[in-house]
């Protein structure tokens, strides 16, 4: 899914238009926040009047808006309808990254039934029943979702797959390109995060709280190095008599 980018927070918009208003408004919206191909705009209708305005930014269409007078409302009303648009926002990217990514998964299901039609109505039939004991080192052919997972997330299978099924499509097929390398990117990054954090809380506690080695400079007054040492050995044993410096 996308990812939501914030640049003023709900409970700013409205002093962020009282500050602008006159001077950057006056020239070009602000954006409060993006998400995919989408962004949530401030703009100035008139001094008074401010206006959230929600943009396909790639495809140059406003899909919601929505005024207020600024002199008959509150910061509480302009954060929530800034929150609900970002709300909104949010489920048209993922909207349309889940159709792109569907679209991807229907011809990996093509793929799949070409490759398996001689025993599809079998493979259907496992799919549809319920086993109550299934021996998981079975070698069957593999299931259609671990199919689909597997393949979808390994980039040069995907890449393929849509050269091959918009291999007349050029623009389609640029689009579709960036979509998948982007979408598997940020899905594999998550991935190896979360397992290198479970790494490394596996290793630490594997590994045990490891000691450390500090120094300390401090300075103590005696006739020559044997008092010295003396004294701070008698410091560090709490005698509060030795007078130090730290």
């Amino acid at each position: 899914m996308s990812k939501l980018f914030r640049f003023v927070q709900d409970d700013d918009v409205l002093k962020s238009f009282e500050e602008f208003k006159n001077s950057v408004l006056l020239e070009r919206p602000v954006v409060i926040a993006r998400n995919g191909d989408y962004t949530l705009f401030l703009r100035r209708v008139s001094d008074d009047e401010l206006e959230l305005t929600t943009e396909n930014t790639k495809k140059s269409q406003v899909t919601a808006s929505r005024t207020y007078v600024v002199s008959d409302t509150t910061k509480e009303l302009v954060a929530r309808g800034t929150r609900h648009a970002c709300q909104k926002m949010s489920e048209l990217s993922d909207d349309d990254v889940n159709r792109k990514r569907l679209q991807i998964w229907k011809w990996y299901i093509m793929d799949w039934q070409l490759e398996y039609k001689s025993n599809t109505k079998e493979l259907v039939e496992k799919e549809l029943h319920w086993q109550e004991d299934v021996n998981d080192n079975r070698q069957e052919i593999l299931d259609m979702e671990s199919f689909l997972h597997g393949d979808y997330l390994n980039l040069g299978n995907t890449l393929s797959l849509i050269d091959k099924y918009l291999a007349d499509d050029e623009k389609h097929k640029e689009e579709f390109r960036k979509f998948a390398i982007e979408d598997i990117m940020e899905m594999t990054s998550e991935d190896t995060r979360d397992r290198s954090l479970a790494e490394a809380e596996q290793k630490r506690q594997e590994d045990g709280v490891k000691k450390h080695t500090y120094r300390f400079t401090v300075s103590v007054e005696a006739s020559d190095k044997e008092h010295a040492r003396a004294a701070l050995l008698r410091y560090l044993a709490g005698d509060d008599r030795i007078k130090v410096q730290k």
